[in-house]
């Protein structure tokens, strides 16, 4: 057996690349051991690079500086975490260096780099680890065993809906990197290459048709509110009933602790009320209980991606000279704020996958009706549950529930890199660990792609005749 950890480089020290999954690494330093890094900001760059004991020479500013052939190969795996149009090019060195990689999704927004890269990776016999990480989760196995067990009989309707949190929905697709097709995907891979891997994956066939209509209705500069300034940080006047207001996500991360308000656990609920309604007793009490000074001093997600310095100083500059800190309606955006996509497939099914960015709980909900009964499911970072209805006894009973997950994406990011570590290490085959390997990922995002072709020309396209 082998007990040495796995080594790795790390293209893009950003949120995903520095946070998930270089945490990985400090968390179980016998499996994966980063080894380079190579980020072009210099302050994520030197606080990988300390957090990971990384020397001097195999620190990089480039991906190119990295992946140079004189360089060489110098991991096992090198770990692509890019933006979205930063991804392909990496990903062809690293495999012509005898990577195999860990790619961040979505591949490319471009089908043709997508599929240069796939053809690569069976050439050189390497592994391309593409980070759908919802499946490797406790629900959606469990939703992926029941089905596969025949509980419903044969899916005939699948019916999917990504709710987007408001707040977060403001954050990544009206202020943030993928807030424009251009620079980024459109919507429909950007956040959810995710929902139709499952999709494809839960249905088990590939789609024929699919027709799409979606729409930046609300995002827009003709709906700012009067007088509203570029910044939020130069005096709105509408700060107090804006559900956008900068300072109160990234400062205090109030709409974040306000979720807790709508969990089943009582004291969860109890906690979020303390802590937004009672904060001068919760500072109090934060001399003897340091834990609840993350809660007070807020530095997750999204704070820790506008920064790394999560001082108040330090955020409300990135507020005041950076994309996060304006307003609303004034960012330059163009990704669509909603859509529906609904996908055809051979033995029947219809698939329907529903996007908005202005949801009141940030998650995932199912309805996936069968041909001897019904799934009713909902994925959120506050709970879980799935649910089936039996026709012939017309019982339900609850197989799946769970809490307040603390791991991102309801444990996939390190159930991913679990999978990832054993099949590098040779313990399983890609078929045993369950991977995403690029051949198989590529599917969501051909659906993806024909989903959005679908909406923009406003005709019900076939897959396989419209990639031709």
């Amino acid at each position: 057996m082998n007990d040495k950890p796995i080594t790795a480089i790390l293209i893009g020290a950003g949120l995903r690349g520095r946070v998930i999954y270089g945490s990985y690494g400090l968390k179980y330093p016998d499996r994966l051991k980063f080894i380079a890094v190579a980020e072009p900001d210099s302050s994520k760059r030197k606080l990988f690079q300390k957090e990971h004991n990384i020397s001097n020479s195999n620190v990089f500013n480039s991906w190119q500086e990295i992946l140079d052939p004189a360089v060489g190969k110098i991991a096992d795996t090198a770990f692509v975490c890019t933006q979205d149009r930063m991804h392909y090019q990496p990903a062809i060195n690293a495999l012509e260096l005898g990577y195999n990689l860990l790619l961040e999704k979505p591949i490319s927004p471009s089908f043709e780099e997508c599929n240069h890269i796939s053809k690569l990776a069976q050439e050189k016999k390497r592994i391309v680890q593409v980070c759908h990480v919802l499946r490797f989760t406790e629900f959606f196995k469990k939703l992926k065993e029941i089905i596969d067990s025949g509980a419903i009989g044969d899916i005939i309707d699948y019916d999917h809906s990504e709710n987007v949190v408001y707040w977060h929905f403001g954050h990544s697709f009206v202020r943030g990197q993928y807030k424009r097709k251009d620079e980024s995907s459109p919507l429909i891979l950007a956040k959810s290459c995710h929902d139709l891997d499952i999709m494809y994956w839960l249905i088990g066939e590939k789609p024929l048709t699919v027709q799409s209509k979606g729409f930046l209705s609300f995002f827009r500069p003709e709906n700012a509110p009067k007088n509203a300034p570029e910044r939020c940080t130069d005096g709105c006047p509408h700060e107090k009933t804006c559900p956008w207001y900068a300072p109160r996500l990234y400062i205090s991360g109030e709409p974040l602790i306000r979720m807790g308000f709508n969990a089943n656990s009582r004291f969860l609920r109890l906690f979020s009320s303390m802590i937004i309604n009672h904060r001068k007793i919760m500072i109090f009490l934060s001399k003897f209980i340091k834990k609840l000074d993350q809660f007070l001093n807020w530095k997750e997600f999204p704070a820790n991606f506008i920064t790394t310095d999560l001082t108040y100083e330090g955020k409300m500059k990135a507020l005041r000279e950076g994309p996060f800190g304006k307003c609303i309606f004034k960012t330059g955006n163009d990704v669509v704020d909603h859509q529906i996509a609904t996908y055809t497939f051979p033995n029947g099914v219809i698939g329907t996958l529903r996007i908005t960015g202005l949801s009141d709980l940030e998650g995932r909900e199912f309805r996936i009706f069968g041909t001897k009964g019904v799934i009713r499911a909902y994925f959120r970072s506050i709970e879980k549950e799935i649910k089936i209805t039996d026709f012939l006894t017309n019982q339900t009973r609850v197989v799946f529930k769970k809490g307040l997950s603390t791991g991102g994406h309801g444990g996939g990011d390190f159930g991913l890199l679990d999978s990832f570590v054993k099949v590098i290490k040779g313990e399983l085959t890609p078929e045993q660990a369950g991977t995403t390997n690029i051949q198989g990922a590529i599917e969501s995002h051909i659906m993806a792609f024909i989903g959005e072709e679908a909406r923009i020309s406003g005709k019900t396209l076939k897959i396989n005749e419209h990639l031709i």
